[in-house]
Order: structure tokens, then sequence, then C-alpha cells
């Protein structure tokens, strides 16, 4: 077996195992606090309006665990990865923690600086920036194209937000609607993947699937 084959086979392996719908119905439930927290932040304030979610993402997480080990793993076995997605992954992990401490900085900064009414778009500059940043990172250290694509999605939603705002369509710089609208995209997605598992063929072998590509 050729180099190449190995990796195919890893890939196969590590979406079979692991891209089954859960990270995106994930991602959609953060991207849903940018949609719902600012709708409670005059009741609550900035900090706890997003708190609120850290249960619930909690709840979503294990729900989707005890699916995947209920229903998914029962068809198609373990998967274990290999030391070559395991280097990506912690390339991964590594990059997405300073990705997320220069959003942190970046949004204290904005939160505790007066712009002008004129200067308002570099919020919007900054935040797609991330967003895209990341979500290509992703894509490109998990292999999953999809990933991609949604931080072109997301890219946008910002400056399509501010635009509805400004236009006077919708509160808070429009980010309930892009948001709202994006995570609702983005959980169907994943949702229609984890079913297409759940309903498709299981594994033809009885030993646990193997992500090994040496």
């Amino acid at each position: 077996m050729t180099e190449n084959d190995l990796k195919k086979a890893e890939r196969s392996a590590f979406q079979a195992g692991f891209d089954i719908g859960i990270w995106d119905i994930l991602i959609a439930s953060w991207l849903s606090m940018f949609a719902i927290a600012p709708l409670l932040s005059r009741r609550l304030g900035d900090f706890w309006s997003a708190a609120v979610f850290v249960p619930v993402l909690a709840v979503v997480y294990i729900l989707l665990r005890m699916i995947k080990n209920r229903y998914v793993v029962p068809r198609i076995g373990v998967v274990r990865l290999g030391t070559y997605r395991q280097a990506r992954l912690r390339k991964l992990s590594v990059v997405l923690l300073v990705v997320n401490i220069v959003a942190l900085v970046l949004g204290t900064i904005f939160a505790f600086i007066k712009v002008e009414p004129g200067s308002m778009l570099a919020f919007p500059i900054v935040f797609s920036l991330i967003l895209f940043v990341g979500f290509s990172l992703a894509a490109y250290f998990l292999m999953i194209p999809r990933f991609f694509f949604y931080g072109l999605l997301l890219s946008v939603a910002p400056f399509v937000g501010e635009w509805l705002w400004r236009k006077g369509y919708s509160p808070h710089h429009g980010f309930p609607v892009v948001f709202g609208t994006a995570a609702t995209v983005i959980a169907a997605v994943g949702v229609v993947i984890l079913f297409n598992r759940i309903r498709g063929p299981g594994s033809s072998v009885d030993e646990p699937l193997t992500g090994e590509n040496s």
C-alpha cells in the first residue's frame, strides 16, 4: 500500500468516525450565542448574557455524545486516530488558542474604547477576519472543506448585520438576524450529516476502524 493509499484510508476512517455532523451542531450552538445574547444583555448585562450559554453548550455536547455512542459507534465501530491526524489536531488546538486570545484582546479593546460613529466598521472588519481565519484553519487541519465555506458565510455576516442595523431593520447591529440565520443553516447541515451516518450502512468489519497512518 502506497503512502497516498494510507492517507486516503486514514481520511476515510477519520470522516467515518468524527466527521458526523456533531461539530456542525456544536458550532451552530455556539453561534446562537451571538444571536440570542444581545437580546438578553439589557436584563443580564453583556457578561451574564453570554455566560448563560456555557451550561447550554455543555448539555448540547453531552446529548450529542450520547447520540454518537448509542447510534453511530455501534454502526461504524470505534475510530482510533493515527499519529498523523493527532499531530494535525494538536497544531489546530494551538493555533485556535492563539486566535481566541487575539479575539479576546481585541474584544476587550473594543469594549472599553470610545469609537466615533463613522469608524463603527472597524469592529465588523476585525470580527469577520477572526471568523474567516479561524474556520479556514479548522478546514485545513481537519481536512473538512465545508468549514471553509462556513468561514466565508460568517465573514460576511457582521457586514450584513451592520447594514441591517443602520437601515433600522434589526437591533443589536443585526446579530440576532445574521447569526441566527447562520446558526440555523449550519445546524441543519449537521443534522442531515448525523442522520445520514445513523441511517447509513454500518462498518463491514468486526474490528474497530483505525485511522493509523504510518
